[in-house]
């Protein structure tokens, strides 16, 4: 057996780590940017949890390598390390990395590389140089980056920068989009997007990340690339995201393909499709407009699951420790054949900066710690007779992800999109949504005394100001029921907006004495958990808060908004009154059919 060849370059960079390392972790651009061949993986289900993954390399159908993919180990900022044994072939085993560190103000960047050839065949693959050359290539990529971090350059990854596609199509489309009321501006980042970003940066576009990026409103953002689909720019998929690695897993073009729950082959679970965290929308471009290609090329490395700060694989009763830098905030540790994870607790005031974990069959101890933000150690023992995985991750869900929720509250997508409906008899849950419900006080009498054509008139006046009201405050109607309507919304203080300038409008009608503006419209609001299913062919919701919501719409007077304590003293619920001048008057109501008395507030517009 030859001998283990050790290669290793270094670098020194004015950028800081932190800034360094989503261009660096982002193994699969920068194995691409560097020369390396596209990927294939396999999974095979381990009994003690998780996957086995194995790659390959092909050409033209034959295979010219073959190797065990290892979990990556890694810890946020410093770097991470590979490793990968082979079957058959010119090596056994491939190891590398990178380590940076900060001195003097200057980050120093090691990449370093272990290769044990198998033959003489792989001993003369690295007589070539290939070793050196590649962990020199990583170095002269980071360069790259510090020059763009600097401002030195438009692009991290210049090598990759794809010819800008032929814009003709691109703006006849824009100029339809902006004439159904779209933003020009944003208008013109997409598609300027579409025409010249990377492959990977088009496919399965989220639009809240793009919307960040640019600088513009996330739910406008959104409006204009449900606009740009069915101007034909665009196509529309839902995707449903693994709980535990946060990737997409289950991609359909209509809702209706959806299914109650999805598999993660990486980590081998199985897991219900939840309508407000784990269905989200993605776009990519029409293929009429420009085909896409997408490869594999690193899907174990940091940057593919970026809310995991660190992740250490360890071999039966291994000890492991790192140096990693964390923010505050709640985390969770969580480890394959261990029965229970750990809480770990990031805040100011809280004192030390190591933390000892140990991995058994019972679960992670400590189950809870406490550490200030900055640099941390984590010295981890497993336990477990098998071998494991340690990944520590951010507890928070990332708010980029427009979900089929958040989607379904949004008035472009009910007018463009009616026929998106979920399949027969599927009910998938919701964990918080706001309703709203409206109705017209004494409309009986109102058409006995006016008229049905004048009472008629007196109505759609009013649905024009509720569509107004609630597509202004980010709602969007879900059903009339006669002279009503019913409304849905991301969160209470959305709807109490809504409610509000439902109010304010409505006094503001002239209605020539036929009724009363300032009692004409009562409202009523509620949030919570939910089912979101099809009925009559729309998208719809059932469920406790629904019924809740549309009751407590019976203990308004005319001109009144009633509104739950969930709603009225929730944190945005409570911004929003205390914005406005509005006297609310306390109540307990017992609503027909729920068991349980509801606390709620009678609103009164004072102004």
């Amino acid at each position: 057996m030859a001998a283990v060849r050790r290669f290793e370059s270094q670098g020194r960079f004015r950028a800081p780590p932190e800034a360094i390392w989503p261009l660096l972790a982002d193994t699969p651009t920068l194995n691409r940017a560097i020369g390396l061949p596209p990927v294939e993986y396999e999974f095979t289900p381990l009994p003690t949890g998780g996957s086995r993954v194995e790659a390959a390399v092909r050409s033209y159908g034959l295979t010219l390598a073959r190797w065990t993919e290892h979990p990556f180990l890694w810890r946020e900022p410093y770097g991470y390390v590979f490793l990968r044994d082979f079957y058959g072939g010119p090596f056994v085993r491939v190891s590398g990395g990178v380590e940076m560190s900060r001195e003097n103000d200057e980050t120093c960047l090691r990449v370093f590389a272990e290769v044990e050839p198998r033959n003489v065949l792989g001993q003369a693959i690295l007589a070539t140089g290939f070793g050196q050359r590649s962990t020199d290539k990583i170095v002269e990529q980071v360069g790259i980056f510090d020059r763009f971090l600097r401002g030195e350059g438009d692009d991290p990854f210049p090598s990759l920068a794809p010819a800008v596609r032929s814009t003709n199509r691109i703006s006849e489309i824009a100029g339809r989009i902006r004439g159904a009321g779209g933003s020009k501006q944003i208008v013109d980042r997409l598609c300027a997007h579409v025409a010249s970003a990377r492959d990977e940066d088009v496919s399965r576009m989220r639009p809240f990340e793009l919307a960040d990026r640019w600088g513009e409103d996330r739910r406008a953002t959104l409006g204009v690339f449900l606009q740009a689909t069915v101007a034909g720019l665009l196509t529309m998929s839902w995707d449903v995201l693994c709980p535990g690695c946060r990737v997409g897993k289950s991609e359909v073009r209509a809702l209706k393909d959806l299914r109650a729950e999805a598999h993660c082959e990486a980590c081998n679970i199985v897991f219900d499709a939840s309508f407000d965290q784990l269905v989200e929308v993605r776009f990519s471009p029409a293929s009429a407009i420009r085909p896409v290609e997408l490869r594999e090329f690193c899907i174990g490395g940091p940057r593919n699951t970026p809310h995991v700060v660190a992740q250490v694989p360890l071999a039966p009763g291994a000890h492991q420790e790192v140096r990693l830098r964390i923010g505050p905030g709640l985390y969770r540790a969580r480890a394959g054949g261990a029965e229970s994870g750990a809480g770990l607790d990031v805040r100011r005031n809280a004192e030390g900066a190591t933390i000892v974990i140990t991995i058994g069959s019972g679960g992670i101890e400590p189950r809870h710690a406490s550490v200030a933000p900055g640099d941390l150690v984590l010295r981890v023992k497993n336990d477990l007779d098998v071998a494991t995985t340690l990944v520590l991750e951010d507890s928070r869900w990332p708010d980029t992800v427009a979900t089929a929720a958040v989607v379904s509250t949004m008035p472009e997508f009910r007018d463009l999109f009616s026929s998106e409906v979920l399949a027969p008899g599927l009910q998938l849950g919701v964990t918080r949504l706001a309703f709203l419900f409206t109705d017209l006080t004494g409309s009986t009498a109102l058409y006995q005394r006016v008229g049905q054509a004048r009472a008629f008139r007196i109505v759609q006046d009013q649905f024009a100001i509720l569509g107004a009201a609630i597509a202004e405050h980010n709602g969007a109607i879900v059903k009339t029921i006669g002279d009503a309507v019913m409304a849905t919304f991301p969160t209470g203080g959305d709807a109490l907006a809504a409610g509000l300038a439902i109010q304010r409008e409505i006094r503001r009608m002239e209605l020539r004495g036929d009724a009363d503006p300032a009692r004409l419209v009562r409202v009523g609001i509620h949030q919570g958990p939910c089912v979101a299913v099809t009925a009559n062919d729309r998208l719809d919701y059932f469920g406790t808060t629904v019924n809740i919501a549309s009751r407590v719409e019976h203990e308004a007077n005319g001109g009144e908004v009633a509104a739950t304590a969930d709603v009225c003293e929730s944190p945005d619920g409570q911004a929003v009154l205390s914005a406005g001048n509005v006297r609310a008057n306390p109540t307990v109501a017992r609503l027909k059919g729920i068991d349980e008395p509801v606390r709620l507030f009678r609103l009164t517009l004072l102004d």
